[in-house]
Formats: C-alpha cells, structure tokens, sequence
C-alpha cells in the first residue's frame, strides 16, 4: 500500500497568470458568461421567496380555497387549481428572470471583451488574468485601464485607473481562496503598470439589474461583498 501511495502522482497546482492564448481567453468568456446565467438562479429566488411574492400567492390559495371549496370532497380541485395557480407563477417567474440568459449570451464574446478598445482620445490596455487547477481554468477577471489625454496645447495625460470588468470563480471552487488570488495578482499588475485601483467597473459583467427595484437586494450583497474583498486585499 505504501508503494501505491508513493507512485500516485501529486495533486495539480493551483496558478494565476496573464491569458496569453486564444483557448484561454475563451474559457475565461465561458466562465464569466456562466456567472452572469447563474443570475437568473439569484433573481428567481430574490422574487419567490419575497414578502409580497410570498403573500399574494397565500391571497392566491386563499381565495382559490374560498371559491371552490364547499366539503372535504371539494380537496382534490381546490389542490389541482392551487397548484395550477402556482405554476403560472413559476413561469411569470421564469419570463421575468430570463433576461439573464441573454445577458449571458452578449457577455461571452469577442465583441464584449474588445468593447471599449482604443478609441482616437483614449488609449486602452486590457489584461485577462485566469487561475488554473492543474489544467482546468477555473477562474477568471478582466482588467482594464484607459488614459485619457487632454486636449489643445496641453496634452497632458492623466493617471489611469485599473477597472475590473468581470470576476468570477467556477462554482464548486468558490469560497476557497481563488477569487482573492486572482484579485491579488489584479493589485500586482496595477502596481506593475502604474495603474491606479484596481476598482470594480461600474458596468462590470455581472452589473446588470434586470428585474424590479424591489427584487435587487441580494445582488447588492454580493456587489457590496464583492468591494469588501477588494478592500481587504
């Protein structure tokens, strides 16, 4: 058994380092694309289990349970039409929260990532970082930084800030340090180019609220927890 043991090879290492091929890019627009669909799990939760979700569909099986209901025999219908009322809701649910869905399909591409590259008064400098176990990437973050020039005589330029358009982690790897790790190696590239931040871009990946005001609550946490681990770094 102690030979077997010595002949298994070591567990893969996990490292962070600059996206430098093609597949490595596209698995990082994979893994921010599959964040931002994940969304559509967070607002539909954020809606069912809401106050006033909750109570109109208890006014729901109220009134469907007074309209119905006569005897213990009337038991079967008013549970069938209960659950049919239900249903409906679930798929007034679904139609709200789809927009993720989209969201995610423009989010995993070529034209997203290059969006907002060099323009004649603004010269932009883009790094993907990606985070590997062994070979599998399994996390990702987009960095950015523009310089804006003056104009007329005075061509001054202004420090750029580093902005963070995407970061994300593989689910099951989540909560384990590997987010922190790529916002660290996001900290050294800044430092390393002269950049001032890193700070979270305001129309980052997952910046989009796209069901109602009342229903934000849980993405404001995690913006909120997401700073908070910038801030600590």
């Amino acid at each position: 058994k102690e030979e077997e043991e010595e002949k298994m090879p070591p567990p893969p290492n996990l490292t962070t380092t600059i996206a430098t091929t093609q597949d490595d890019l596209v698995s990082a627009l994979r893994l921010i694309a599959d964040s931002v669909a994940q969304q559509r799990q967070i607002a539909a939760n954020a809606i069912i289990f809401h106050p006033l979700w909750m109570a109109a569909a208890a006014a729901t099986l109220a009134v469907v349970a007074k309209l119905l209901y006569a005897d213990r025999g009337d038991w079967p219908i008013v549970g069938t039409t209960g659950a049919g009322c239900l249903m409906a809701g679930l798929v007034v649910v679904r139609a709200l929260s789809a927009g993720y869905i989209e969201e995610a399909e423009r989010v995993g591409t070529w034209v997203w990532l290059e969006a907002g590259e060099a323009k004649p008064d603004r010269d932009r400098e883009r790094v993907v970082l990606v985070s590997r176990f062994g070979d599998r990437v399994i996390g990702a973050l987009v960095l950015e930084a523009g310089v804006v020039e003056g104009h007329g005589q005075a061509r001054t330029r202004r420090r750029a800030t580093g902005r963070i358009r995407a970061w994300t982690v593989l689910t099951r790897y989540r909560r384990n340090g590997v987010g922190r790790d790529l916002l660290e190696r996001a900290v050294l590239e800044c430092r390393a180019r002269g950049w001032e931040g890193p700070v979270f871009d305001r129309d980052h990946a997952n910046s989009k609220r796209l069901v109602p005001r009342m229903f934000h609550a849980p993405f404001e946490t995690r913006e909120k927890w997401a700073k908070e681990v910038l801030r600590e770094v």
